[in-house]
């Protein structure tokens, strides 16, 4: 098992050099230490842990960077009751939730729950399958995605509604992600990028199949510290799974052969990446 110490010394190895994972923890099952279906997954820049969404275990699970899990948090029942959690998000000392019940929960990092936002429905602060979800960290700011009402919602920081965009281009949004110059959607439909400017205006869309991107079913994605992007290529079991990685011109760097990925986040100044496996039920850092 590699240390946090072996993790600091590693970081800045190139990605062609990453084909197996440095550390592979967790399996199936109820059990604290263990997974089962894993989604979502970010990372706590301040502690450096890592929180990983346990898809059937309806809770989230806390790791630090030896792989071990710390601490589980998730009501079972009331407002804070959490149901297949998908996509994560965190704020300063707070993390969003997305999950299959159409809402969004508002917990502290420590796992306390504050409150309850959404429903399902068509409306302003409405969901429909929320997947991937990010703050903009200038403002406090909420993208979500809000994936089978084909747009993007966008909450104040203190979580009431303020816009909405990408119902003309986007449909089964998935993930996205902001950096200075773009806001970044990972469309999951006929998969692409759309990259949008801060106007919520569309900038450009990469399309995937054929010549392009060449993703067949992506879930999530990370961009690290040199703006290249990660993108998890979920293929339920085939052999053709994998994480994928692009520069910032969207040219293919490498990719990493791995069955079921799901979530990926950026540890460690950005050249580590922790992913996490549907049909393994594990959590890998490579």
């Amino acid at each position: 098992m590699a240390t946090a110490n072996t993790l600091e010394r590693i970081f800045s190895v190139d990605y062609k050099s990453k084909i197996q994972p440095i550390l592979s923890a967790c399996k199936w099952g109820e059990r604290l230490e263990n997974l089962c279906r894993p989604r979502g997954v970010t990372i706590d820049n301040s502690t450096r842990d890592i929180y990983v969404a346990d898809y059937w275990n309806n809770c989230v699970k806390v790791i630090d960077n030896n792989g071990q899990i710390m601490f589980k948090f998730g009501d079972e029942e009331g407002e804070g009751k959490m149901n297949s959690p998908v996509g994560l998000a965190i704020y300063r000392d707070r993390i969003l939730i997305s999950q299959r019940s159409h809402c969004i929960l508002n917990y502290q990092v420590n796992g306390e729950f504050i409150s309850r936002i959404g429903k399902r429905g068509k409306g302003d602060l409405e969901f429909y399958y929320p997947r991937g979800l990010t703050f903009d960290e200038s403002n406090g700011e909420v993208y979500i995605c809000d994936t089978y009402n084909n747009r993007i919602q966008i909450l104040s920081k203190e979580l009431t509604y303020k816009t909405q965009f990408g119902q003309d281009n986007i449909k089964y949004p998935r993930d996205i992600k902001l950096t200075k110059e773009f806001i970044y959607n990972l469309d999951q439909s006929n998969p692409c990028f759309h990259l949008y400017n801060y106007n919520l205006t569309l900038h450009k869309s990469i399309i995937s199949r054929g010549d392009g991107l060449q993703l067949n079913n992506p879930r999530f994605f990370c961009i690290d510290n040199s703006n290249n992007i990660l993108v998890t290529d979920c293929c339920y079991s085939s052999s053709s799974g994998s994480i994928s990685i692009f520069n910032s011109q969207f040219d293919l760097i490498h990719k990493i052969s791995m069955v079921d990925p799901t979530g990926i986040t950026v540890v460690n100044r950005g050249r580590i990446s922790a992913v996490c496996d549907l049909s393994t039920h594990r959590f890998n850092i490579f």
